[in-house]
């Protein structure tokens, strides 16, 4: 018996069943009255009360507006992101000028900024150009904070790559965009899967920015819908604020199960290869 390959595993096991409690709670208390849930948190519902508690959410919430809106926020930001990310950091993997070591240095930085610091410069600058209360002005400003992240891993898999397959392509008369779009974009796919579903749930799931940036009455998203559940004074039905919590995550397990293999996929090829 090999110890160390039976701890990692034991590890690996007790890590994924701590992790996996807060979904647990979310999809048994989904099923249960707000008495059931302030007394035994814990134990497994007696469904009594069945999809009551996701149906009123649902209606409450009007899910549906706030689901395109994110949806679209998020398809803006993590679309324009990922696309000039990879290009940048194409750039910086393949250039080899002190310009764009430079660049590469500050899109570090951008890493760093936290975004609270400069939410008044980014009011101002948004009315500036006519981008304030616009699903466009906020979807830029996630663009502009999903990049760095997006750049520094898209750079760092692009290293890894022999440059033979590029030079043999410049050989034949291929340009740079089309070495990149044919030959190297091929082989970030499983990187760019994982950047998706990682990028796709912090636009998701954020609640500060669209508080700041945009009117949550002509632009509710999905975090802003559950947050109205929530009294002035802390006061809240605990059965609806679950059953809104299990509306929000379906799409996020959607998109996770769909893209699961590339998402492992591209997890390994940052392991071996980062």
């Amino acid at each position: 018996m090999n110890v160390k390959k039976v701890s990692i595993e034991f590890f690996a096991i007790l890590l994924a069943a701590v992790v996996s409690v807060p979904l647990y709670l979310i999809i048994i208390n989904s099923f249960k009255s707000n008495s059931e849930i302030l007394l035994t948190p814990l134990a497994f519902p007696s469904f009594s009360v069945g999809f009551t508690n996701i149906t009123r959410a649902f209606e409450k919430m009007d899910i549906l507006h706030p689901y395109a809106t994110t949806l679209s926020i998020a398809g803006i930001a993590v679309g324009i992101g990922i696309f000039f990310s990879s290009l940048a950091a194409y750039a910086v993997a393949r250039i080899r000028h002190r310009l764009f070591t430079n660049l590469y240095w500050v899109y570090m930085a951008g890493i760093m900024i936290p975004i609270q610091s400069a939410l008044i410069p980014l009011v101002f600058l948004l009315r500036g150009f006519g981008l304030n209360n616009t699903l466009f002005g906020i979807s830029i400003v996630y663009t502009a904070i999903i990049s760095p992240f997006a750049i520094f891993v898209f750079s760092g898999f692009m290293k890894t790559i022999p440059k033979d397959l590029e030079e043999s392509a410049y050989i034949d008369g291929c340009s740079p965009f089309r070495a990149f779009f044919q030959i190297i974009f091929p082989l970030i796919k499983p990187v760019t899967a994982t950047l998706i579903i990682l990028q796709f749930i912090y636009v998701w799931n954020d609640l500060l920015l669209p508080l700041v940036l945009v009117s949550t009455r002509d632009y509710p998203t999905v975090s802003i819908a559950l947050y109205k559940f929530f009294g002035s004074r802390g006061q809240v039905d605990f059965s609806l604020l679950f059953g809104g919590i299990s509306l929000v995550l379906f799409p996020i397990l959607v998109l996770f199960f769909s893209f699961q293999r590339f998402f492992v996929k591209g997890l390994a090829a940052g392991a071996v290869k980062g």
